[in-house]
């Protein structure tokens, strides 16, 4: 499994685990787990907020520092969930659609980072679309997946010119149509 996948799925144990906290009756079961996930999170906020510090003061937290930081997605993933990430939400998602801009522009669709706050996250796309994706919505998908791995903090992504998006479609034209097509045009 590589290691985004091994994250998405801690991530969703996690997620699962939570949901299950949470529909225990017992109050006295349900109280000191919260508070031990509480304080469990919390000694790992602060000593990897103090590992940031030591990074930081031996003068190693320079621009190639942040870009493994952000390329290894256990590390990335940990330092979001801690509120510790060394890049601020803005430079994370213009970085994600700098990402995307190549793949969707293969696809015959543009990207545009429009503002980038935890409120929303808003691009606009155009063009028409071709190639990998069947859909709008799985360009759709594409894209919110893309922002929300860059910034799970933000609550929605608003992506303008969705629906004007044209979607090409491929049509199958018979062997025997061609090729009569090609006759005719021959004796003329």
């Amino acid at each position: 499994m590589s290691d985004e996948g091994a994250v998405a799925a801690q991530q969703h144990r996690i997620d699962e685990l939570i949901v299950a906290l949470e529909a225990l009756d017992d109050p006295r079961a349900r109280e000191p787990a919260r508070e031990l996930l509480q304080v469990v999170l919390d000694l790992h906020t602060n000593g990897l907020a103090r590992l940031m510090e030591i990074v930081s003061a031996a003068g190693v937290m320079d621009e190639a520092m942040i870009e493994a930081f952000e390329r290894d997605a256990g590390v990335s993933a940990l330092l979001l969930l801690h509120g510790l990430h060394p890049q601020d939400l803005p430079t994370r998602v213009s970085r994600a659609v700098e990402k995307m801009r190549p793949l969707l522009g293969a696809q015959g669709i543009q990207i545009e980072l429009l503002d980038a706050a935890e409120e929303a996250v808003r691009v606009r796309v155009a063009g028409r679309l071709q190639g990998k994706h069947n859909s709008v919505g799985e360009l759709q998908q594409e894209i919110e997946r893309a922002i929300f791995e860059a910034a799970p903090e933000t609550m929605r992504v608003d992506i303008a010119g969705l629906p004007d998006v044209n979607v090409h479609e491929l049509h199958f034209v018979p062997h025997h149509t061609e090729t009569a097509s090609r006759t005719e045009a021959g004796a003329q």
